[in-house]
């Protein structure tokens, strides 16, 4: 047991309540004193360990579209797209049992920024192998360029893959599509889109994303 002599700002060896003293290179180093735990592997814990596997993957999963998505904002907090994203869905994540995560991806978020949103259509899958969408010009509203570049993500769940679009479509388009692979003929996917700005005063700057849709493949 250690016992501080002339007060707590003072030097002291051991331990003394929940906090341990020792001296380093001649200098007093106090630090807090880690409590054993019994049962590190509680069902709570378990499903916290879930939830966070499941994120985690998502956030490799949607790479390319976060990287565009989250750069800015993640560059103001300084830490990863990944990171953001990962603390910007959390709550998308649920698990009541461990090892099995469930994804709200209606809520899920793979933009977030100042430009103005592109007015989207319903995500279709009337073609084979491709997922389409209609688009509203915008391109009057205040902040919103003709030139904007509009992006859809595509992302099956059973591929544990994502697709984002080539970049050529702008916010003055109609339309736009983006083809999958052959094997993901049967799956069932969810859809996002958002903007970059690529005019002169908004270029760099990302809309909100929003959720299109979910269809299967044919």
């Amino acid at each position: 047991m250690g016992k501080v002599q002339v007060g707590i700002l003072d030097g002291f060896v051991g331990k003394v309540g929940t906090v341990v003293g020792s001296f380093w290179k001649g200098l007093p180093v106090m630090r807090a004193y880690k409590r054993s735990v019994k049962d590190a592997n509680t069902e709570a814990q378990q499903l916290i360990r879930t939830r966070f596997g499941a994120i985690a993957f998502l956030a490799s999963a949607f790479l390319y579209a976060i990287r565009m998505g989250f750069k800015q904002v993640a560059r103001s907090r300084k830490i990863t797209e990944g990171d953001y994203f990962i603390k910007k869905n959390w709550d998308c994540i649920h698990a009541d049992t461990p090892g099995a995560a469930t994804v709200d991806y209606t809520e899920l978020v793979i933009a977030q920024g100042s430009l103005p949103e592109v007015l989207f259509g319903n995500a279709s899958f009337a073609e084979p192998l491709q997922v389409a969408v209609t688009m509203t010009d915008t391109t009057g509203v205040i902040g919103a360029d003709a030139n904007d570049i509009v992006y859809m993500f595509v992302y099956s769940p059973e591929a544990g893959a994502g697709i984002i679009s080539d970049g050529r479509n702008k916010r003055s388009d109609a339309s736009m599509s983006v083809n999958v692979p052959a094997y993901w003929n049967g799956h069932r996917v969810h859809v996002w889109g958002f903007a970059l700005g690529n005019g002169a005063d908004n270029k760099g700057i990302v809309s909100n994303s929003r959720y299109l849709g979910s269809g299967t493949i044919s």
